[in-house]
């Protein structure tokens, strides 16, 4: 008994408040912040899902982490405290979510209009119907989109955003700037994995059907219509109507979506499930922490207020810092990881950007850089498609950086990286006509051939075998990912075969050996 009364007090109760407070407390931020004052310029999906995730991940890392170690089975090395740190999130994650979605529904009127010109602008919680109105389909304009996902960009999506002019019944038209515009679109999922060929017959087909789709299109079918967040769907829909009318950036445009679900059911049993779903986590998570003993050294380490060891997610945190022999490894992983969330801030989708958005952003392509931007070989590195792709990369310049940083020096080991990438880049334009190529994927292959060169000069010292382990397993399932389709394998192949020739390079200059030697003797270099 003693023991369940120290689990539910040092735990329990701390998750508890800590989750109440979030649940509250970033729905209260959100409902002031953006819906009162309207000061939060951020997209919906950033504000709905991965912010509260986010979040709710960090106090979770910083405020229970540390209290579930007295557990038995999340102490020192142990994998199950993952599992509790995934349902304390997602019991704080999940209510937040459906909070956001509420909040939303709840702050929504259905407003009646006689004409679309009375509707002076329309966010994410204005909607209409309008008695007397009118679109003009021959006027429409369209714009396609495509993004990858899954964990390995195995998933391409396609979207096509159409829009047409709202107009009255007297079809007054502005052909410059027009404002008002009736907005739908189609999506589909296709492999990633097969040829262009295969992708683009697919995309053909798509396309086809909705055109098809466009042409037969019911107007008046729906419920009513709702404006836009700031949304890429919003971004997609502002692409469209510029396609129609190029010279139309007024930042007062009304785009309208229909609905087909009433009015009435938008909140739904929204509300509910705030409190439904945070019982169901809470219960799931009691016993959780009440089903285990405790881990009484943890226990007085923990009242003690000694420092924990073997902590696993603080070693990592502490890796992040550019000291010792890992300098360049945490620069490169913060210079990363710093451009992807910036990018994030600043409207770029967190799973996927759009192609035309890396190319805005500093993306690789042939024709840009045969064009004289030579700069695209180089920041391309440090663009990520994707979390997930993001995430992969940064596993890889954490375990090639740091295992050829400390055999190299930092110095060394950077010249390495970014020649690596440049040449990757490089291999990259030679072999695709087309692609718009972004990744540290490039570097990250270099630093294996580095390792590679390593290995065959015999320079590996104790780390040999976890110089086998990384090619095999991370190199050899990239490149095989490759060539099933989707990731630029090119770049690959070429980061590896210039890693292999910098690091040879790099070796020789390192350590002075007899190749140096002769040369040096032989009066081809001098020695300062």
């Amino acid at each position: 008994m003693k023991e369940i009364l120290i689990q539910f007090r040092r735990i329990y109760v701390r998750y508890l408040i800590l989750a109440v407070c979030f649940i509250i407390g970033y729905s209260a931020l959100r409902s002031y912040f953006d819906y009162e004052l309207g000061i939060i310029h951020l997209k919906k999906d950033l504000l709905d899902y991965w912010l509260p995730l986010g979040v709710a991940f960090i106090l979770v890392l910083v405020w229970l982490r540390p209290r579930l170690r007295i557990l038995s089975v999340c102490g020192s090395g142990s994998r199950t405290s993952t599992l509790y740190y995934m349902v304390a999130v997602a019991s704080m994650f999940v209510p937040t979510f459906i909070a956001q979605n509420y909040m939303e529904a709840s702050n929504s009127h259905l407003i009646e209009v006689d004409s679309p010109y009375e509707i002076t602008e329309a966010s994410s919680v204005d909607c209409y119907n309008i008695t007397d109105f009118n679109v003009l389909p021959w006027y429409g304009g369209a714009h396609s989109a495509s993004r990858t996902g899954g964990r390995n960009s195995q998933d391409l999506y396609f979207t096509i955003y159409f829009v047409v002019p709202l107009v009255d019944n007297t079809q007054q038209l502005d052909n410059h700037r027009h404002k008002y515009w009736y907005a739908f679109k189609e999506k589909k999922r296709i492999s990633n994995y097969g040829s262009d060929d295969e992708k683009n017959e697919k995309w053909r087909a798509f396309y086809d059907e909705s055109v098809a789709k466009y042409e037969n299109y019911q107007f008046a079918d729906y419920e009513y219509l709702q404006g836009l967040p700031y949304s890429d769907d919003r971004d997609g829909y502002i692409e469209a109507v510029r396609s129609r009318q190029k010279n139309n950036f007024r930042e007062d445009l009304v785009i309208l979506e229909p609905i087909d679900e009433p009015f009435e059911d938008k909140a739904g049993s929204k509300f509910a499930w705030i409190f439904g779903s945070f019982g169901i986590g809470a219960f799931v998570f009691l016993i959780m922490v009440l089903g285990p003993s405790i881990d009484q050294s943890e226990y007085r380490q923990f009242k003690e207020k000694r420092p924990v060891k073997d902590d696993d997610t603080m070693e990592f945190l502490k890796f992040l810092i550019p000291r010792g022999n890992h300098v360049v490894t945490a620069v490169l992983l913060n210079v990363n990881l710093l451009v992807f969330i910036v990018l994030v801030f600043t409207g770029i989708s967190v799973m996927s950007a759009t192609p035309k958005e890396l190319l805005e952003l500093g993306a690789n392509r042939r024709y840009e850089v045969l064009k004289g931007e030579h700069w695209r070989l180089f920041t391309s590195m440090f663009l990520h498609n994707g979390f997930m792709h993001l995430l992969m990369n940064l596993f890889g310049i954490g375990a090639t950086c740091a295992l050829t940083e400390a055999r190299l020096g930092s110095v060394r080991t950077l010249l390495a990286y970014v020649l690596s990438g440049i040449g990757g880049s490089l291999m990259s334009i030679y072999w695709h006509e087309n692609t718009v190529s972004v990744g540290a994927s490039g570097a990250v292959f270099g630093m294996m051939g580095v390792m590679i060169a390593l290995l065959l000069t015999k320079k590996q010292g104790d780390d040999g075998g976890f110089f086998l382990i990384i090619l095999g397993l991370f190199g050899g399932v990239s490149l095989l990912f490759g060539f099933l389709g989707g990731i630029d394998n090119a770049a690959h192949i070429g980061g590896l075969l210039t890693g292999i020739m910098i690091g040879f390079i790099l070796i020789l200059t390192k350590w002075n050996g007899v190749a140096w030697t002769a040369l040096t003797q032989c009066g081809f270099f001098q020695k300062s």
